[in-house]
């Protein structure tokens, strides 16, 4: 009897010992390349449409009609000396993106008149964001393991409400703003593991980058020293150094900008037909309105059906404090504001979600001024991220999933091992996926993107001129 159980944990343990050498030889690289290009494929798939379609929208006004960016490489120095919209008979309006022109240009360059290149190149940045997106997940939740990055960058590219950002080549100032910021993202976490100089050389320049591509990426001024506090280990001087380097970038792009746009004295459009809060008789009635918009903005993260490419006036009525709505969204606002900031100091992850959601909207919130636009789903490109972090992480802890193993040798061990997990994902994935593909659709000209949405925003001014003009010049060609 003694000899048998000898015998049996004899076996016991040679069993244990081949399964430890064979967890140790897994190559942990192997199940994140495998996830990452599946995110990858999955997002250029699903825009993948998007490249047969012409131009909409202000597609026209940044490339066709423009003056500079129809010179091609030609155009490219006047691009980087003047403001957004000079090239569109010499609109002066203090906004300063050059990336995305310059890119116009190259594009008008090799490929005139041709707006499928441009869906591509969208396209093809989206499907690398998303990918970039995971990576650096994985890097912030390394101690964790992979299910909390894959599921938030699933949601995140699934989701419908970046089809305005994606399918409108206009928006690639959105794209590269986000996708720079990200690879910024990325060079300094490196440089904390490498101490390498290069690296936070290449951190800055893209931040640089993501700047000049819009001026949003501000908001990386403060978020970047929070990741290096919430998910690692780097002291305060390590965190002061990146800071001090960002301090740095802004003031340059600052200066830049500043020299270009030193004739400009007029920083938006300020009609209000591109922003219905320049309609509000006082501060109160525009600070009512304005949260109510921010309240409308999680409401469609949460569902996302009734989309639009026009918010103006007169989509959103102007309301006061009074207004039980703008109540109600001053209270989850202020009540979202004030959890992150307490509990931000315990490295909690649900906190920086919220405040990373908070930093990147405060710029287009029209809380603290007011910008060219009253709403625009263009808007929550980087928020949503925010969003969708939150959810996944909520998803992984009422699972329980977070308690399971978290080494595995291929993607259907991964999978099967968080089966709950990943059947939620996929549903609410599948969800996303059919309204995304839906509204794409609608982007496909500017008759059917404005025949559409003149229904979803049957108030909009705008909505119903573009309409009307469309369809005249639509019956126009007809009868020619």
């Amino acid at each position: 009897m003694n000899e048998k159980n000898l015998t049996a944990n004899k076996k016991s343990s040679i069993k244990k010992t081949i399964n430890k050498e064979i967890t140790n030889h897994i190559n942990p690289n192997h199940l994140k390349n495998s996830l990452g290009l599946i995110i990858a494929v999955f997002a250029f798939l699903l825009y993948a449409q998007s490249i047969s379609f012409v131009y909409t929208l202000d597609d026209g006004s940044v490339i066709k009609s423009n003056t500079i960016t129809t010179k091609g490489i030609a155009g490219i120095p006047t691009i980087f000396k003047h403001s957004y919209w000079f090239g569109i008979n010499d609109t002066r309006v203090a906004e300063y993106r050059p990336v995305s022109l310059a890119m116009f240009a190259m594009e008008w360059q090799f490929f005139p008149d041709n707006p499928h290149i441009g869906h591509f190149v969208n396209v093809l940045f989206y499907a690398f964001t998303c990918w970039l997106l995971f990576i650096i997940l994985c890097m912030l939740f390394e101690k964790k393991n992979l299910l909390i990055p894959f599921v938030c960058t699933l949601l995140y590219t699934a989701h419908p409400i970046h089809t305005e950002v994606v399918d409108s080549i206009k928006s690639r100032d959105e794209i590269m703003c986000f996708l720079l910021m990200l690879s910024a993202t990325y060079f300094f976490l490196k440089s904390l593991n490498n101490k390498s100089v290069s690296m936070l050389i290449l951190g800055g320049f893209s931040y640089l980058v993501s700047l000049s591509s819009k001026e949003t990426s501000i908001s990386f001024l403060i978020i970047m020293p929070m990741i290096l506090f919430v998910f690692t280990q780097a002291n305060f001087k390590k965190i002061l150094t990146i800071f001090l380097i960002l301090l740095v970038i802004v003031g340059i792009y600052f200066f830049v900008r500043s020299l270009a746009l030193s004739t400009i004295t007029k920083a938006f459009d300020n009609s209000i037909v591109n922003n219905s809060l320049y309609a509000a008789k006082d501060f109160i009635s525009r600070e009512g309105t304005a949260f109510y918009i921010l309240l409308k903005y999680i409401l469609l993260l949460i569902i996302p059906l009734s989309l639009s490419y026009d918010y103006s006036f007169s989509t959103i009525p102007i309301m006061t404090l009074s207004n039980p709505l703008a109540l109600a969204a001053i209270l989850v606002y202020f009540a979202l504001g004030i959890y992150a900031i307490f509990t931000i100091f315990k490295k909690n992850y649900i906190a920086f979600a919220i405040l990373f959601f908070l930093l990147t909207l405060a710029p287009v919130s029209n809380i603290f001024l007011l910008i060219g636009a009253t709403m625009a789903e263009r808007f929550m490109y980087m928020p949503s991220l925010g969003f969708c972090l939150i959810i996944a992480i909520l998803l992984v802890r009422f699972t329980k999933a977070d308690k399971l193993k978290t080494k595995f040798a291929t993607v259907k061990e991964f999978m099967s091992t968080y089966s709950t997990v990943m059947i939620i994902t996929f549903i609410i994935t599948g969800f996303y996926s059919i309204k995304t593909l839906a509204r794409s659709r609608d982007w496909k000209s500017n008759i059917e993107l404005f025949g559409h949405d003149v229904n979803v925003v049957p108030n909009s001014t705008r909505a119903h001129t573009n309409n009307g003009i469309s369809l005249l010049k639509d019956q126009y060609l007809f009868e020619s």
